[in-house]
């Protein structure tokens, strides 16, 4: 470890929480402090210690039960990676988490290897808009089962599918509650040259929505300065297939189905309605602590890569990334009561076809039937899954369950709490 005096580590700590790069949660800033003061008193706290001092838990707190510190440190460590992504042709000095510890390191900081996490300046799409316009068709005549029109004389009803027995499907069909769809779409912005005009659109993940950009360029104004609002939004064209398969689960209760786009997301919106997220990891802000507040995996260096927190095993999606065209990608479902009464369902992917994927395997009788027999009776409400899928030039050769874990609802509502 370097030697920094506290006064150049505390001013280090300060721009760090200060860029923004933490997100509006303050549970970060006040972690990395804890471990930087740490750090300084020459101590090295317990997982638990971070929980009660930090976290607010209680003193009986057990980390074999409860992931809540394991899950704030990795989604720090990528944070801290971000801001040297960013800014680190300015810092003398690199601080790091290192990896299954709860310590500051710090050394001098070499800009020229800094990691490319790739959160920022990101290409929109990397489908053509012919493409992306198919599936705006797709999605439309699917939203169409919602709207009013001219029925079939004597229609007939389908027979009543298994699947609606089953977790989660039973607890949105029912009761009477809306029924909310969240579509991950993302918002973009202009980066705008000394003449004002618009060089390019941004699409940057901490910035969902014009409230965000406009708390952006008041944290960061040299920055802010550069971009322009262009009340612009895009959704990935899988989401539209995606639509095709749960849409049909659902149809019983259409007339209590609405659709919103997550950056029109409110918060009251968690609260009325049981709610279903169709899109991208990449586009779960706000839900995005929701969905890993009790989870056994974590987001990595990118949304591309999740890791299992118990096992440390690795789950790196390849799509679009490899260059080449096979691929392989990952779909997480999550899903959950609120204590409201209201259950949440989260469907995502990494990228196009691991979202068609899991859509696919949440509404598949067989899947479901076979991924519920991993709990117990009881606990059926509150799990996740994670499957894997494989394909070449866009076709999907096989999907399989790799990963299932129960969640504490507890842990998940405690932990959305703590951290507005």
């Amino acid at each position: 470890m370097t030697q920094i005096n506290s006064e150049e580590l505390y001013a280090l700590t300060e721009r760090i929480i200060n860029s923004g790069v933490l997100g509006r949660s303050r549970t970060y800033g006040a972690i990395l402090l804890y471990l930087v003061e740490c750090s300084i008193a020459g101590k090295t706290p317990k997982e638990a210690a971070i929980a009660v001092d930090v976290l607010g838990r209680e003193g009986d707190f057990d980390v074999s039960k409860d992931s809540i510190v394991r899950v704030h440190i990795y989604h720090l460590r990528n944070k801290i990676r971000l801001y040297y992504s960013r800014f680190g042709k300015q810092e003398k000095y690199r601080l790091e988490i290192p990896k299954g510890q709860y310590i500051i390191n710090t050394s001098l900081n070499n800009d020229e290897d800094a990691p490319d996490v790739s959160l920022s300046g990101k290409v929109l799409e990397r489908k053509s808009y012919t493409l992306w316009l198919a599936g705006v068709v797709i999605a439309l005549l699917a939203l169409n089962l919602f709207l009013p029109g001219e029925q079939a004389p004597n229609p007939v009803s389908p027979p009543q599918s298994p699947l609606l027995a089953m977790q989660p499907w039973q607890a949105f069909l029912d009761d009477e509650l809306p029924i909310l769809i969240v579509i991950g779409d993302y918002f973009i912005f202009g980066e705008v040259d000394e003449s004002g005009n618009v060089m390019r659109m941004v699409r940057e993940f901490n910035i969902n929505s014009r409230d965000d950009l406009t708390a952006f360029q008041q944290q960061d104004p040299a920055r802010g300065s550069n971009y322009f609002n262009l009340d612009l939004t895009y959704t990935p064209v899988s989401i539209a297939n995606a639509l095709v398969n749960v849409l049909p689960v659902i149809h019983s209760k259409a007339n209590r189905v609405s659709v919103k786009m997550m950056s029109e997301l409110e918060t009251a919106d968690l609260a009325n309605n049981h709610l279903i997220y169709i899109g991208y990891l990449s586009g779960l802000e706000p839900l995005l602590d929701l969905m890993f507040a009790d989870s056994g995996l974590s987001i990595g260096a990118t949304y591309d890569e999740l890791i299992n927190l118990e096992t440390n095993e690795y789950y790196i999606g390849s799509s679009g990334l490899s260059g080449d065209e096979s691929f392989q990608d990952y779909g997480l479902m999550s899903t959950f009561p609120a204590p409201n009464g209201n259950h949440f369902l989260l469907i995502a992917g990494m990228r196009d076809e691991g979202l068609v994927n899991v859509s696919r395997q949440v509404t598949n009788v067989d899947g479901m039937t076979a991924l519920l027999q991993n709990f117990g009776e009881q606990t059926q409400a509150s799990f996740e899954a994670l499957f894997e899928v494989f394909g070449f030039d866009n076709t999907n050769f096989g999907g399989e369950l790799v990963y299932s874990r129960e969640l504490d609802t507890k842990v998940i509502w405690e932990t959305r709490l703590i951290s507005q």
